[in-house]
């Protein structure tokens, strides 16, 4: 087991050569084909190698999810004011479709990771020589996350897939390895629905499952790691993001009060001060990509995020105004932070707080859940107790002085999943949430005049161009 864990955090970036250059990202990188399946054979020949192969689709997955992939969840929303006129080029929606950074950027390492994660899927159980239970593992590991990276492709691309238009365009699903060699523009695969991506996300999910760990002999890989838990996780914003509140609750539900996974009184021990290397990951993390070291700015040594030196963002004065004096999220999680450069008397999260950028990176917490459950059981069944006690739970874990709400404290179940939604903005700031919950409740982003076809980005250009158009550009780009 320790060696399994050095193996992994601390060379989670290390992957196969050989695997690396058998598949890389989709279109634009994918000119490189496999001479043979001889290399695929020698990958899969041993539990080691075939983890080290998974260990690349965690490692792509946090490089598809970093910087401003991450944080434009947030910085598209009020909760930040932007002092960066790129990050004000993609609010106003004119960013370019061959922007190359953000737009370019997501799409290929996102399907990157994908490519990876099809390798595995397909070749571990024909090649693998190892243990059938810890293959089976292995797939269903590669599910998750190529179900994780097309939710998150979906969110950005999938036209509509956040308003419930799910005959708008989708994703290209691209399920098996791509063969280089054979690839010819007349062959692309073209953007399913919105609707049929969904679908491919839950069979991914759903297939996952039954070969996942409940949890792990480790803590850490329990929360870094795919485990029942996260399957049910991800199922469950999944659904919240379809509108099946249904599911979305019952899904939500697997996780609380699961004994894996539990709330902390203390919300500095959830985001502890980051030493920048051995910070452990606190049970209220469902699903996480953890800081390793590397003994330097590569790999997963840094996570690249712009909060602790407020050079292109900063918390608005309106957003930290909606906390209470004594909520431990404005007491303990927002401070200065840098002060000798650019805004030095203004405000930040304290989420992400080592000056070098090496702090966990929370996916799915515990409280995101509860409040998932508590809305989706609002809009089901109206007002009930049990969505006042979930709210109740996390608002009062945060603030001493919070004093529980009752059932008769809201008119309609309106007024309680405004309620709601408003505790998910203040748990869950700066986590890279905010804005598809503001699509998804049909709310307004920071640009109060974005039309909805520019709630996404645009298809890359190269991608519309390497595949002689067939995939097709979202309405608002055209």
């Amino acid at each position: 087991m320790k060696e399994m864990k050095d193996r992994k955090y601390n060379r989670y970036g290390l992957v196969i050569v050989v695997l690396a250059c058998l598949l890389s990202a989709c279109d634009k990188q994918l000119d490189l084909a496999p001479e043979d399946t001889t290399v695929e054979t020698e990958v899969f020949q041993s539990e080691s190698s075939a983890e080290s192969a998974l260990m690349d689709v965690y490692n792509k997955t946090f490089e598809a999810n970093n910087a401003t992939s991450y944080i434009f969840g947030d910085f598209s929303t009020d909760l930040l004011v932007s002092k960066s006129d790129y990050y004000d080029l993609v609010n106003s929606g004119e960013i370019p479709v061959d922007d190359s950074y953000f737009v370019g950027g997501s799409w290929e390492k996102s399907y990157s990771a994908i490519n990876v994660a099809n390798v595995i899927i397909e070749s571990a159980p024909k090649l693998g020589t190892y243990r059938e239970e810890v293959i089976s593992q292995h797939v269903a590991e590669a599910k998750f996350l190529r179900a994780y990276n097309y939710l998150m492709l979906q969110k950005l691309f999938g036209d509509g897939a956040l308003t419930g238009k799910m005959n708008g365009l989708g994703l290209p699903l691209q399920l098996t390895p791509y063969e280089g060699i054979k690839w010819n523009a007349s062959n692309a695969i073209t953007r399913s629905t919105v609707q049929a991506t969904y679908d491919q996300i839950i069979k991914d999910l759903t297939e996952a499952l039954p070969d996942l760990n409940e949890n792990y002999e480790d803590d850490l890989e329990t929360r870094a790691r795919a485990t029942k838990g996260s399957v049910h996780a991800l199922l469950s914003r999944v659904y919240l993001y379809m509108g099946n509140f249904e599911k979305a609750a019952s899904e939500s539900a697997f996780l609380i009060g699961n004994e894996n996974y539990r709330l902390n009184a203390d919300l500095r021990s959830v985001f502890p001060m980051s030493s920048g290397y051995d910070v452990s990951l606190d049970a209220e993390y469902i699903y996480a990509i953890p800081l390793t070291w590397n003994n330097g700015d590569h790999q997963f040594g840094t996570h690249y995020f712009s909060y602790y030196h407020k050079y292109s963002t900063y918390a608005a004065d309106d957003f930290l105004a909606k906390y209470t004096d004594t909520d431990q999220r404005k007491t303990k999680l927002i401070w200065q932070a840098y002060t000798k450069g650019q805004n030095p008397t203004k405000l930040t999260t304290a989420k992400f707080n080592n000056d070098r950028g090496r702090d966990n990176i929370p996916m799915i917490r515990l409280s995101e859940m509860y409040l998932t459950r508590a809305e989706a059981l609002v809009r089901t069944s109206g007002v009930n107790q049990e969505s006042v006690n979930l709210l109740n739970a996390i608002a009062g874990r945060a603030d001493s002085e919070f004093t529980n709400y009752t059932t008769g404290d809201f008119a309609n179940a309106d007024a309680l999943i405004d309620r709601i939604l408003l505790e998910r903005e203040l748990e869950l700031c700066f986590e890279g949430l905010h804005r598809y919950d503001l699509i998804r409740t049909g709310r307004k982003l920071k640009n109060k005049d974005l039309p909805e076809n520019k709630y996404v980005l645009p298809i890359p250009k190269r991608e519309i161009e390497i595949t002689k158009g067939s995939l097709v550009q979202n309405p608002g780009y055209l």
